[in-house]
């Protein structure tokens, strides 16, 4: 019991200060740019699995087929890193990645145990509190208290160190939240809706045109794909999500246009974000600039590419690689990005063949539409070493176990 109580404990703080990203050091550099509280907490869930596995003096952990499938990524990560040269500054993010995983795993080692339901439920309402409460912090500093935090007040920022993490974090948390709330594992209460528009809203004044385009065309593939089912539920709710989202517009859009009045810098950041010269320059600038920085990183080794870190100050003056597949490419070679593509298959590919109609199986079918909205974003933002990544990793691959199990059952008790 003691045990159970720290695991929900550490798993809503792990949570919450994965949004978190401020470190000790210059932020990116050596492992005082790269600790955060996040880190600490993590390091104690794994070693919370291992004191639970000595107390039950069980020595086996589960490794899904989707952990497995990250660590032939993961050796080939390990393989460019001895052959770059920069060793020193790769081997740090080969460490960053097997941390996520690593923490991402014990996770799920931890709740597969626990009673199906209640940990699914109490998984979610996590992420809700912890994302409500980060969102809140950062529409406060954004909007009402600008010297909350001393961050640029052109996007909300709140505890994260640039709009960037910010809109990536918010819209993997919606992604975990929504299925949630549609396959009633979250209950749709008052209070619960009010939090999840706090994300939204945070999610829109990030002004992350990646974020956004992810989530947005998440939710209209989900719309989509709900409305055009033959469940008279999903009709339901492909209609009621509709509803909700003119009820966000008609709430949210007021106070976009308070904040583009009234916050100092915000009218001119959406300017610039969201016109045909910042399209332009993004496409002709930014992302030709990624894409030759990709061709040279494969001119310098076309199977193992030049090795995590290898980009910057070589391929590069200063910036690494943004956009998660061309840095596949240019970090892990043409075998790294077959691999990748290996490992989000093997994590995908499982949930098309849930075939039961519980809670698990139902979440499963929502997350699919956002998910592949994810996956859009994920073509400007590097998502392999994001906390909420891997945790989003978990949440699914828990999902997808928890629907297996009770679809055996069912099997079982209909053959007794």
């Amino acid at each position: 019991m003691k045990i159970r109580s720290i695991l929900l404990f550490l798993t809503f703080i792990y949570f919450l200060f994965s949004g978190v990203t401020w470190v000790a050091g210059e932020a990116g550099a050596g492992a005082g740019g790269r600790i955060t509280v996040a880190d600490i907490v993590g390091l104690l869930l794994i070693g919370l699995l291992f004191a639970d596995r000595s107390l039950a003096r069980e020595s086996t952990l589960r490794m899904p087929i989707q952990y497995l499938a990250f660590l032939p990524l993961l050796l080939c990560f390990l393989v460019g890193v001895v052959f770059s040269r920069f060793p020193s500054r790769g081997a740090l993010e080969l460490v960053v990645h097997a941390f996520g995983f690593l923490v991402s795993l014990a996770l799920f080692n931890l709740y597969c145990r626990v009673e199906a339901e209640r940990a699914t439920r109490l998984l979610l309402q996590m992420v809700l509190y912890s994302g409500g409460i980060l969102a809140g912090v950062g529409l406060v500093d954004f909007l009402i208290w600008p010297t909350l935090i001393e961050n640029p007040t052109f996007g909300l920022i709140g505890t994260f160190r640039n709009t960037g993490q910010a809109g990536s974090f918010f819209g993997v948390y919606l992604a975990i939240l929504i299925p949630g709330f549609l396959s009633k594992l979250l209950r749709a209460n008052k209070r619960n809706l009010a939090i999840l528009f706090i994300i939204v809203l945070a999610l829109v004044f990030t002004l992350k045109r990646a974020a956004l385009i992810g989530i947005a065309l998440g939710v209209f593939l989900l719309t989509i794909s709900m409305a055009a089912s033959t469940s008279k539920r999903d009709k339901k709710y492909g209609v009621t999500t509709l509803l909700a989202i003119a009820g966000l517009l008609l709430v949210g859009y007021p106070a976009f246009l308070w904040g583009m009045d009234n916050v100092s810098g915000m009218a001119w950041r959406f300017s610039s974000k969201f016109n045909s010269d910042a399209i332009d320059d993004f496409s002709e600038g930014f992302m030709a600039e990624n894409i030759h920085a990709t061709f040279l990183a494969l001119r310098e080794n076309a199977f193992l590419g030049v090795g995590l870190g290898g980009v910057q100050g070589y391929i590069t003056e200063k910036y690494e690689i943004h956009s998660t597949y061309l840095a596949m490419f240019a970090n892990g070679g043409v075998l790294g990005f077959l691999l990748y593509v290996i490992f989000m298959l093997l994590l995908v590919a499982p949930w098309l063949r849930v075939r039961t109609r519980n809670a698990f199986g139902l979440y499963l079918r929502y997350s699919l539409p956002l998910f592949l909205g994810l996956l859009v974003s994920w073509a400007y933002t590097y998502h392999l070493r994001k906390r909420e990544f891997w945790i989003i990793f978990f949440v699914l691959v828990l999902m997808h176990f928890y629907a297996k199990k009770a679809g055996e059952e069912k099997n079982e008790a209909g053959v007794l």
